[in-house]
């Protein structure tokens, strides 16, 4: 908006948070102020590149343009980008839920037998939530019946196994990662990055919504595992020696993060670099994790500052947004086991557990935009100094 302000010869101040855009334009002593309230949150990643993409076009030819011709263009391209229908299909949104959340499950201690149900769980789950979202049903509601249903069929796949097939029962401790398609990791490092930029209003309500979606997801899958006296216990980890164990790690962060960009309609190529960034810096946060003494928030800061760094360098390659490459490679990191957990804790009035989850979670996704923080200031100075002069942002 800014960039686009300064073609036009005008002066532009613009308040943007979750749910309004409040902007003004003037021009010497004329001046208009817009509102706009935005009716649905959802996270559109290659509608940003779209923007992006449009405002590097514009800036190499916009000196040979009328002020007439620079609107009517502006005009018609935003349009056509409001009216990008979405990448992919309800299946394959299905399908990418169920790839990132089975890879997750491994990278968090669980084996095959989880993976297979987790993949079932929250493809469904996914597909629900998506058909729900479409007919405008409350976020909120649609997260809990998706968290329901998802941990639901995980239960079932599981019980069936243990009757047919003699599976461990304890196999069923891998239903909380058949809800992490639910874990708004997005909103949530975005909104503490806001914070950071001083941008109060906005970081508040981000971080706010993302509670509350963790609370609904946690509180209905609860209530399913309260209904048939399922604790959040460790799930049965693998033993695989260490060179086996990090190069499952590599595969699996690589999926994860590529499963969780496709699900934010980013295009391919973007989530492909997205998920090569994510694969080598979750898998040395887990390596640093397992044969260091670094606290697992270090490591999780140290992983995010790599990530902030790749995007950087990665974004100008591809010519792509580096929010759309950071965000969801770290989106793989936050903890959303120890959120569940947190959760359940003070539902079943444990207070003390609660607390130790609670806060351990929270340091994590504290460290984990701090370390994206950190690389934006190291390669940005508009990040970097409080105020720059006029000429100098660009």
């Amino acid at each position: 908006m800014r960039h686009v302000a300064h073609m036009l010869g005008v002066e532009n101040q613009a308040h943007v948070t979750l749910t309004e855009i409040n902007s003004t334009c003037r021009c010497g002593k004329q001046f208009k102020t817009e509102v706009t309230n935005i009716q649905g949150v959802g996270i559109n990643t290659n509608n940003i590149q779209l923007l992006e993409t449009l405002l590097l076009d514009i800036q190499t030819r916009y000196q040979h343009m009328s002020e007439s011709e620079l609107i009517r263009y502006f005009d018609q391209s935003l349009a056509k980008i409001e009216n990008q229908p979405a990448l992919y299909s309800l299946r394959q949104s299905a399908l990418f839920a169920a790839i990132a959340c089975s890879s997750f499950t491994f990278l968090i201690g669980g084996g095959l037998i989880e993976m297979l149900g987790v993949l079932i769980a929250s493809g469904f789950g996914q597909a629900l939530r998506r058909i729900l979202l479409h007919k405008h049903l409350n976020q909120f509601v649609v997260t809990m019946l998706a968290a329901a249903v998802a941990s639901s069929l995980y239960f079932l796949i599981i019980g069936v196994s243990y009757l047919l097939l003699e599976v461990n029962i304890q196999h069923t401790a891998g239903y909380i990662a058949s809800m992490l398609f639910l874990i708004p990791g997005f909103p949530l490092i975005t909104g503490v990055l806001d914070l950071a930029k001083l941008d109060f209003s906005s970081g508040i309500q981000r971080v706010a919504y993302a509670m509350t979606v963790i609370f609904c997801a946690t509180f209905a899958a609860w209530m399913v595992a309260a209904g048939i006296h399922m604790a959040p216990e460790a799930m049965l980890t693998p033993n695989l020696y260490p060179v086996w164990t990090a190069l499952f790690r590599l595969i699996a962060s690589f999926l994860g993060v590529l499963g969780f960009s496709l699900l934010f309609n980013s295009p391919i190529k973007t989530a492909l670099t997205t998920a090569f960034i994510g694969m080598y810096a979750n898998t040395l946060r887990l390596e640093l994790i397992d044969f260091t003494n670094i606290p697992i928030q270090a490591a999780a800061l140290v992983a995010a500052f790599v990530v902030g760094i790749s995007a950087f360098y990665f974004s100008h390659l591809c010519k792509c947004p580096r929010i759309a490459l950071s965000i969801p490679a770290v989106c793989i990191m936050v903890p959303g086991i120890y959120m569940f957990r947190a959760m359940y804790f003070v539902q079943q009035n444990d207070i003390i557990s609660a607390i130790n989850w609670g806060t351990q979670a929270m340091l994590i996704v504290l460290a984990l935009p701090l370390g994206l923080v950190l690389a934006r200031v190291c390669t940005d100075k508009e990040w970097a100094f409080n105020q720059l002069p006029a000429d100098d942002r660009r």
